[in-house]
This record gives structure tokens, C-alpha cells and sequence, in this order.
């Protein structure tokens, strides 16, 4: 019979790598894979091995948190689909779950909204589901390059005797081979409407006020900066350095790589009206300051990603609302639209603004040159000049002096640096 009920989330959180791994699989008998003799990690059972690989990543959270979903997804479908522990998956139990995450059936116990996994009482939330929908094919690779690093661990540290997934290598291989087309950005007249939006949204108290304010900055900090969700929840306001007159932000990345991408004037102008809109005692981020780069109202502690994804999209529906009449493919297209999107409209903007491949690779923190050429080639100029002249003010005149060179002009109010709370 198929699964009809929901289906319990197995780690009660996906930070912590001392959580999880509290499961022991006893499905199947056969165990063929299991390496005989000692292996390298002191584990007995799935559950201690699984919990031994996630705490290899203990001290990069966001790594553990995405690796931590992807292995909690397979233990579900082993408990509940494929009736089999990890010692005894084979090939043809990979390629059913390949074939699950496109499609998670049925979708009443397996998809639903994006919720916590717990309550604050900290008892099971019965409208938590492991998926919102089935992956799409980026999302699957992404699942299945998981699954496939974690049954590498357990070969290499002699928990398993081989990797049922090691016959997909040589398809990986092909697939990043294929060209890659960048068209998840937002263009500017589709990021105005949305400033616009929150701009004339109704306030009532304080509290929708503030959550109007934070949502304009989050749009123009990602925007502005390329950072990752991740990055930008991990951040403080004090990772804002100046040196003469120049500023720079300060992150720490994939990998424990470090950045300094250089902050143009429009975002200081930005930071510097959330600054004063939320009653922080200056306009420029102080020295070390510990104020989290994107806050709670309290100002002390710092949103989740999951939170800033939530804003965004309230905020890319509000800019879809206001569209949605004269242009219905843009408000479809916001719809669709996530945090990455802006961080892709980052990298397009800046090398469209004339910024050096190098320069763009690095303010965006890619390891491969590679991934850059994806948005296109450009010329070399000054690096903190080239970043500095990014201004959604400017490619909107761009924008209507190429109009008057067609014979027609799109006159739109001007919402992009205008930022008055009062």
C-alpha cells in the first residue's frame, strides 16, 4: 500500500550535526554491502555512520544543512518507499529514488509549504513535509551529487564495501560538459515594480513597518552585492570595511573562502536609510560592529535563510500584484523569481555595466572563471571603479535613452534609489 500519512522528519534539526543521525534502518537483512573488519569511523549501524558523515561538516553550517536534507530525504524514502537500509541499497533502489524526487508520491504525505520541522514547544509540526514539490533536474543532480559524496565517505572509510551510485560518474561528467544558460535575473523594471510596491504597501504598526523597511533592504543588499542566501543571514554589519573612501563587505563563503566585494554607492545610500529607518545609532556601520547584516526587529539576532526567502517572495508577489495587468509574463516571471535570482541579476548587471571578467568572478565568489562566462565576455577596466557604477538608476536612463533613439519613450516613476520613510 502506498504511504498516505505524513511523513515525520527524522532530525529535529538540519544545523546541528550532534542531532542526527538517531535512526537506525532494520528493513532488509541482506546488509551485502557492509564492509567486514574495522572500518575507519566508529560505527556499528547506519545510524552511527550516518551521523558520523554529517559531522565531518559540524563546522560549516550551511553545507551541513543542505547535506543533512539531502541525506534525511533518502533515509525517508528507504523507510517508507524502498522498505531498505543503506547497507543494502543497490543500483535499481538509486534509480527508483531518482525517479521519486522528480515526482514524491503522494504529494498529501510527502509535499506542503515550507514550515518549520519543529514548533517552539519543540513537538513535531504536523504540516512539515520533506519537499514543497518534485525537484527539478538541477535540484535532482544537486540531491543525487549528495547522496553519492556520502556513499563515497562510507566506502573510503571502510563502512561499505562499494558505491551503488559509482557507474553515474561518467554521466555527471557529460552533464557538466552541457552549456549552461543564465536567464533566472530579474531586470530592472521588474525589480522597480517591486520597490515600488513595498513602497506604497499599507503599514499599520510598527512591526509591518519595520517588515516593509527590511524587505527593501534585503532586495538591494542581494542585488547589490551577489551574496548568497546563506551568506547574507551569516553576516554582521561590522564585515563592512572602509579603507579611505572606498567600502568594502567582507564575506566568508563556500568553502571558507574570503571575499571583499566592493559596495556601491547606491547600496551604502540603501544601508544607510535602513540604518536610521530601524533607530541604529549611526549611518555607517561601526567597527566590528555585531549588529547581524540582516536583523530581527530587536536589531540582535539574525534572520535564517528560509526567512529571507520567505520576505522575497512576499515581496516578488506584492511587485507581481502591481503588474500583473499591464505586463502578466513579468508578474509570472517575479512569481517564479528567488533570492539567487538577483544574485544571477548581480553578476549580468556588473559585466553589462562593463565590470573585467576577473573582476565579476571574484566580487561573486566563483572558484571556476567558467561559471562566469556563463553570463558573457567583457572588457577589462578598474575593479572597485567598475563595481562602484553599478546603479539600477543607470541602467534605466540607459534604458530610456535607447527608447528616444526608437522614437518612444517609457516614462516610470523613479523608486529605485529613492528610499523616505517618512
Amino acid at each position: 500500500m502506498p504511504q498516505t500519512s505524513p511523513i515525520k522528519p527524522l532530525f529535529k534539526t538540519v544545523r546541528h550535526a550532534n542531532t542526527m543521525g538517531n535512526i537506525t534502518l532494520e528493513l532488509t537483512q541482506d546488509n551485502y554491502n557492509k564492509k567486514t573488519g574495522a572500518a575507519f569511523i566508529d560505527a556499528e549501524n547506519d545510524a552511527q555512520a550516518i551521523a558520523a558523515f554529517l559531522n565531518e561538516y559540524k563546522d560549516a553550517p550551511e553545507t551541513l544543512r543542505s547535506y543533512s536534507k539531502e541525506i534525511e530525504r533518502l533515509l525517508l524514502w528507504c523507510l517508507h518507499v524502498g522498505r531498505v537500509n543503506i547497507a543494502s541499497l543497490r543500483r535499481d533502489h538509486l534509480l527508483a529514488y531518482q525517479a521519486f524526487l522528480k515526482n514524491p508520491t503522494p504529494k498529501t504525505s510527502w509535499c506542503g509549504s515550507s514550515v518549520a520541522r519543529v514548533k517552539k514547544d519543540g513537538t513535531w509540526n504536523k504540516d512539515w513535509r520533506p519537499f514543497v514539490k518534485g525537484l527539478s533536474n538541477n535540484s535532482i543532480h544537486t540531491a543525487l551529487n549528495i547522496v553519492d559524496s556520502f556513499l563515497n565517505y562510507l566506502v573510503q572509510t571502510n563502512y561499505l564495501t562499494g558505491n551503488p551510485m559509482a557507474s553515474d560518474r561518467s554521466r555527471k561528467r557529460k552533464n557538466k560538459a552541457k552549456p549552461r544558460i543564465i536567464d533566472r535575473y530579474l531586470e530592472w523594471d521588474e525589480i522597480d515594480s517591486v520597490l515600488t510596491a513595498l513602497e506604497q504597501h499599507p503599514v499599520h504598526n510598527e512591526i509591518e513597518k519595520f517588515q516593509v523597511i527590511r524587505a527593501r533592504y534585503i532586495l538591494l543588499l542581494l542585488f547589490y552585492t551577489g551574496l548568497r542566501i546563506s551568506e547574507a543571514a551569516n553576516h554582521r554589519m561590522g564585515n563592512c570595511l572602509q579603507r579611505e573612501d572606498n567600502w568594502f563587505l567582507r564575506i566568508t563563503g563556500k568553502g571558507k573562502k574570503i571575499r571583499e566585494i566592493p559596495l556601491p554607492d547606491a547600496l551604502l545610500q540603501a544601508l544607510s536609510d535602513f540604518r536610521r529607518a530601524v533607530g541604529l545609532s549611526s549611518s555607517e556601520p561601526k567597527f566590528r560592529e555585531r549588529t547581524p547584516l540582516i536583523p530581527m526587529q530587536n536589531l540582535k539576532q539574525s534572520i535564517s535563510p528560509r526567512r529571507i526567502s520567505q520576505i522575497l517572495q512576499w515581496a516578488f508577489e506584492l511587485g507581481a500584484q502591481r503588474i500583473e495587468a499591464d505586463t502578466p509574463r513579468k508578474a509570472s516571471k517575479l512569481r517564479k523569481a528567488s533570492a539567487h535570482w538577483l544574485r544571477h541579476s548581480y553578476v549580468t548587471y556588473l559585466l553589462e555595466s562593463g565590470a573585467p571578467l576577473k573582476v565579476v568572478q571574484e566580487n561573486a565568489g566563483h572558484s571556476d572563471v567558467g561559471t562566469t562566462m556563463h553570463y558573457r565576455h567583457v572588457a577589462q577596466i578598474d575593479r572597485h571603479a567598475a563595481t562602484r557604477d553599478l546603479s539600477l538608476m543607470t541602467l534605466k536612463s540607459n534604458q530610456r535613452h535607447s527608447d528616444k533613439k526608437q522614437g518612444s519613450v517609457k516614462i516610470q516613476p523613479n523608486h529605485i534609489d529613492r528610499f523616505n520613510y517618512t
